[in-house]
C-alpha cells in the first residue's frame, strides 16, 4: 500500500461511519479526490472507501462499477445552482450566468484537478469519454435558456442557438486552460456582448448577411470545370 492510501486509510479511521444522503456525498469527494491523486487508471474503489470512511461494499453498492463511480463524481460537481437554469429575463443575463457558474466550477479544486486528469489520460481515453458523457446529459440546461429566448424574441428565426453556448464555453476553457490567465466579469460580459451584439457596425450588418459565403476550394473549381 502507497504512503498516501495509508494516509486516506489513517484518516478514514478517525471519521464516523455516515448513513444515507452523507454518506453518498462523502463517497463522491473521495473519488474526485483520489482521482485527482492517483489518475483513472490506478483509481481503486478500496482508497475511495478509506478516504471516505465507509466499508468498499457500501461503494459497490451504489456504484458497481470504476466508471458508476467516476460518472457520479462528475455529476455530483455539476449539482446544486451549478445546472439549475437561471431565469433572468434575458439571455444576456441568463448567459452570464452560466459563464458564471462555469468559471467557478472550473476553477475549483475539483474542477481544476479534473481538467489536470483528461490532459494526463488524453483525448481517447475512458475518463474523457465519461466527462463527454456528462457533459452531453446536460445540454438540457443551455437549451431550456435559449428555447426561452426564443419565446421572448430574443433570437433572429434560423440562428444556431447552441452554437453560442458552444462557442462561450470554447472561449472560456482556452483563457482558463491554454492561456492559463484569470477571467473575470468583465471578459465574461465582453464576450457574451460580442456572441450577441456581434463585432461588426450595425450599419455593416445587412450587407453582410447579403454577402454570399465563398465556397470551399475545391468545391469552387468543380464549379468552375462543370461551367467549362
Amino acid at each position: 500500500m502507497s504512503a498516501d492510501s495509508q494516509a486516506a486509510r489513517k484518516s478514514s479511521e478517525r471519521s464516523p461511519l455516515v448513513r444515507g444522503a452523507p454518506v453518498v456525498r462523502c463517497v463522491l469527494e473521495a473519488a474526485l479526490a483520489e482521482l485527482a491523486r492517483a489518475g483513472y487508471g490506478a483509481l481503486r474503489i478500496e482508497d475511495v472507501a478509506a478516504r471516505a470512511g465507509v466499508n468498499k461494499t457500501t461503494v459497490y453498492r451504489r456504484y458497481p462499477t470504476k466508471e458508476d463511480l467516476v460518472r457520479a463524481a462528475i455529476l455530483s460537481m455539476h449539482g446544486g445552482d451549478h445546472f439549475t437554469p437561471p431565469n433572468t429575463g434575458s439571455l444576456r443575463t441568463d448567459l452570464l450566468e452560466i459563464a458564471r457558474r462555469m468559471t467557478a466550477m472550473a476553477c475549483s479544486a475539483e474542477g481544476q484537478g479534473l481538467a489536470r486528469m483528461m490532459f494526463i489520460e488524453g483525448p481517447d481515453s475512458e475518463l474523457m469519454a465519461i466527462a463527454r458523457s456528462v457533459r452531453e446529459s446536460k445540454e438540457a440546461l443551455p437549451r431550456s435558456v435559449l428555447e426561452a429566448a426564443a419565446a421572448r424574441g430574443e433570437l433572429a428565426p434560423g440562428i444556431d442557438a447552441m452554437l453560442l453556448f458552444h462557442v462561450m464555453i470554447s472561449a472560456v476553457r482556452s483563457k482558463l486552460l491554454m492561456d492559463r490567465e484569470r477571467v473575470d466579469d468583465g471578459f465574461l460580459t465582453r464576450l457574451v456582448d460580442l456572441l450577441l451584439l456581434g463585432a461588426l457596425a450595425p450599419g455593416e450588418r445587412a450587407a453582410a448577411a447579403r454577402a454570399p459565403t465563398a465556397a470551399p476550394r475545391g468545391r469552387a473549381r468543380s464549379a468552375e470545370r462543370r461551367r467549362a
